[in-house]
C-alpha cells in the first residue's frame, strides 16, 4: 500500500490531535527538608520574595485563591519549587532496562530478567543574574557532603529524607492536559557540571545538574493544567512580570 499524507494526518488527529512536543513539559523540584532548614532566613527568603511577588500576579489576573499568605504550608520550599520549575530549560524523560542471566533448562540458553536498571538524569536551567540556582545546589551537595568534616550524612533519619526528594517530570499536550508523567523517588544530585567563563562569550549561563534516584513511578492519567493555561491566556503580561520580579533579588 503506497503512503498517503492525508490518511497519515487523519490518523494523528484520531489519536489525539497530533503529535506529542518535548517542548510541553514542566518539572517539580521540591526542596528536601534539611537544605530548607539550612536556609529558611538567607536563601529561602530571597526565593520566597521572587515566587510570592509572581504569583501574586497570576492570582490577581486570574482570581485564583489556592495560594494566600494565611496558608501554613505555603513556605519557601514551595516557592523555590516554583522558581526551579521556571528555570529548567531542559531534561529528559528517564528510560529503564533490565539486567538479565543467561539459563539453561534444555536445549539453547534463553535470558530471564533478574534486575531493573533506572537510568540518571540530568536537569539544565537557566542561570540569573545573581547565580542563585548555582548557589542552591552547591549548598544541596554540601548538605549531602559537609565541606568540613567531609563526611556523607544519612540519607534518611526517623523515617524522613533529609536530602533526598521526589522529582516529577509532566508531559503535556498542546492544550496543556498531562498526558504522562514521571514520579522519581528519593532523587539527589550528584553531579554540577562546570560552566565556561570567557572574554569571547556574551551569551548567558546554563547550569546542568545530574541526579540519580532509587526508582520512577509512572502516572498514566493526566489532569489539565489550570496555572498553565493561565499563563498561556495572559502570555507576555506574565513574562513582563516576572521580568521585572527577578530583577528584585540583590541580596543572594
Amino acid at each position: 500500500m503506497s503512503f498517503s499524507p492525508n490518511q497519515f494526518l487523519a490518523n494523528l488527529d484520531a489519536k489525539g490531535g497530533g503529535l506529542a512536543k518535548p517542548s510541553r513539559f514542566k518539572v517539580i523540584l521540591p526542596i528536601p527538608k534539611l537544605l530548607s532548614e539550612r536556609f529558611e532566613d538567607t536563601l529561602g527568603s530571597n526565593i520566597a520574595n521572587i515566587a510570592n511577588d509572581f504569583t501574586n500576579i497570576i492570582q490577581r489576573t486570574g482570581n485564583q485563591n489556592n495560594v494566600t499568605e494565611n496558608n501554613q504550608s505555603y513556605s519557601w520550599k514551595n516557592d523555590a519549587t516554583r522558581w526551579l520549575a521556571l528555570q529548567c530549560e531542559s531534561t529528559e524523560l528517564p528510560g529503564k532496562s533490565f539486567a538479565t542471566s543467561d539459563v539453561k533448562v534444555y536445549g539453547p540458553t534463553f535470558k530471564v530478567p533478574n534486575q531493573t536498571t533506572y537510568n540518571d538524569i540530568s536537569l539544565t536551567f537557566l542561570c540569573n543574574s545573581e547565580f542563585s540556582e548555582r548557589k542552591l545546589f552547591d549548598a544541596w551537595m554540601e548538605v549531602i557532603r559537609s565541606p568540613n568534616t567531609h563526611n556523607f550524612r544519612f540519607p534518611k533519619f526517623d523515617g524522613g529524607s533529609t536530602y533526598m526528594t521526589q522529582i516529577t517530570i509532566i508531559q503535556y499536550n498542546d492544550f496543556v492536559k498531562q498526558i504522562y508523567a514521571l514520579e522519581l523517588e528519593d532523587a539527589f544530585p550528584i553531579g554540577i557540571t562546570s560552566q565556561q567563563v570567557s572574554w569571547s562569550e556574551d551569551s548567558f549561563h546554563r547550569l546542568t545538574v545530574n541526579f540519580a534516584y532509587y526508582k520512577y513511578r509512572t502516572i498514566y492519567d493526566g489532569k489539565y493544567d489550570t496555572n498553565d493555561i493561565l499563563s498561556s491566556l495572559i502570555g507576555t503580561g506574565v513574562a513582563r512580570a516576572q521580568k521585572e520580579v527577578f530583577s528584585k533579588i540583590s541580596t543572594l
